[in-house]
């Protein structure tokens, strides 16, 4: 399964991984700290119902069984321990591990259970999740079960302990395992009336494609798509349709002994079936498309006349202009050839150099690299790594300072308390616009040689292409001369 960070920073719901339109289920390793996965689920900021007083939580109390201890006696949390108490989960499992002599690099695994939106209220989706932890784990492993609020649809996150407490043996994430989950989530979703999956479409998307598709960036299907559907507004036949596809990149497989077409652009390390696109990229609805284009004549409109175009006059000359090169220069005429630039141009990105395609999904990231290059005037790596440092050093004396000011807090009070916490929070506002910067600079480092051989190949294939056309164009000129000699004879 996918690893996740330690760090657990994003959400790992449903509603962002586009996958919350029934009940679905995944779980996967976590090696590191123990910790961290358990104070992620816990998070009281996603656990809490916002939508419930003081009195109706107390209330739900009564109906809902949940582990408790001092610190949540105040407020409810939607967070159950199975074989464990949460309050002290981590040290309970750590007493399974040395009990049973566990060193293994796997600490524990986290799982989730997420629902369809608005199907379920927070009560029913964490009955839900403690049920399907006691009969999928209840008899050997502990597990923490909390049920996440914050986003459009409810989930539950589970932390099992890779070790069982009742023979020392470990938990196997395999396929079999994955399927009794969802089979036993399947069936509680049944018998509390809620969506279930009954045929699933199989691999889900990548998290990062997801993101990507659901900001409007360009992705590599987008692309493809992009493709399709203009080769498909050209074409009259299928093999019209493989010609405008192979002037923009790429081949497609026709294969009859293939049950589905494939797809694959100059760069990608295998080919993707077409029908993967979509439900208009299927091979029949290919074909259907490409019929519904008609031979007929088509007639153009007339000619617009053209509009005068005005002559502005100069004086001096553009001898003196600086150009800009070095790290700004490589920069801005990427961002250029990427379509970044400028600002409002209608790119096709069908009909992008296929070295640039594959920068489609980082135009963000070059775009705030090349920003940084130009506000700070940086043209030379040399540049680059004296700023790197000035933020390096700036970066550890505010830390210095913030350290400071935390021990002054905690022995202020009033409206001393109140300015010295301020004053941190400006800090603390800096050093998270160092961070980034650092790892702007960290990114350029490595990236600005990779944009420069693939520039210099870009710029070295256009010549190529240019000089065979030249070429073509030559042979088709004389070749129609009229004058030429006769090459039959006088036949």
């Amino acid at each position: 399964m996918a690893a996740v960070p330690d760090g657990y920073s994003q959400e790992v719901s449903a509603s962002e991984k586009g996958i919350g339109v029934m009940a679905v289920c995944e779980i996967w390793d976590v090696k590191g700290r123990l910790d961290h996965p358990i104070d992620y689920a816990k998070n009281p900021e996603k656990t809490v119902n916002p939508k419930y007083t003081e009195a109706d939580l107390q209330a739900l109390g009564d109906v809902m069984k949940y582990a408790t201890n001092g610190e949540k006696t105040e407020k409810q949390f939607f967070v159950t321990g199975v074989n464990c108490d949460p309050a002290t989960a981590r040290d309970e499992m750590m007493i399974t591990k040395g009990q049973w002599q566990d060193e293994s690099e796997i600490v524990c695994y986290h799982g989730y259970q997420s629902f369809k939106k608005g199907e379920v209220t927070p009560e029913q989706a964490h009955e839900v999740g403690v049920k399907l932890a006691e009969r999928m784990w209840g008899d050997r492993f502990q597990v923490i079960v909390a049920t996440h609020l914050n986003t459009d649809c409810l989930h539950n996150h589970f932390v099992l302990n890779s070790v069982s407490f009742a023979d020392g043996k470990h938990y196997h994430d395999n396929k079999k395992n994955l399927r009794l989950l969802r089979k036993r989530s399947d069936e509680l979703c049944r018998e509390y009336a809620l969506s279930v999956i009954e045929q699933p479409s199989g691999r889900k998307k990548p998290y990062a494609l997801y993101q990507a598709e659901k900001q409007g960036l360009p992705t590599r299907d987008t692309v493809a798509r992009q493709a399709v559907d203009e080769a498909i507004s050209k074409s009259f036949t299928l093999k019209d349709f493989d010609r405008e596809l192979l002037k923009m990149g790429y081949r497609i497989n026709f294969d009859p002994n293939r049950k589905y077409w494939t797809i694959i652009g100059k760069g990608w390390q295998r080919p993707k079936r077409l029908y993967k696109l979509g439900e208009d990229y299927t091979n029949d609805r290919i074909v259907e498309r490409i019929k519904e284009n008609s031979y007929a004549v088509r007639f153009s409109q007339f000619a617009k006349s053209t509009k005068e175009v005005k002559v502005f006059r100069v004086r001096g000359t553009m001898k003196n202009a600086r150009k800009i090169g070095g790290l700004r220069g490589l920069y801005l005429h990427y961002c250029y050839k990427l379509g970044i630039l400028p600002k409002g141009r209608k790119q096709d990105y069908a009909k992008l150099h296929y070295l640039l395609k594959d920068d489609l999904m980082k135009m963000e990231m070059i775009a705030k690299e090349t920003r940084l290059l130009c506000r700070c005037h940086i043209d030379t790596a040399e540049q680059l790594l004296s700023y790197k440092a000035s933020l390096t050093t700036e970066m550890a004396e505010l830390t210095a300072k913030r350290k400071g000011l935390y021990s002054l807090s905690r022995k202020a009070s009033g409206e001393e308390k109140e300015a010295v916490k301020a004053q941190i929070s400006e800090i603390t506002g800096r050093l998270n616009t160092i961070r980034k910067e650092v790892r702007l600079c960290e990114g350029i480092e490595v990236r600005s040689g990779v944009l420069k051989e693939k520039l210099q190949t870009i710029r070295t294939e256009e010549q190529e292409t240019k000089r065979k056309e030249l070429m073509k164009n030559e042979h088709r000129r004389r070749s129609g001369r009229t004058d030429r000699p006769n090459e039959l004879g006088g036949l």
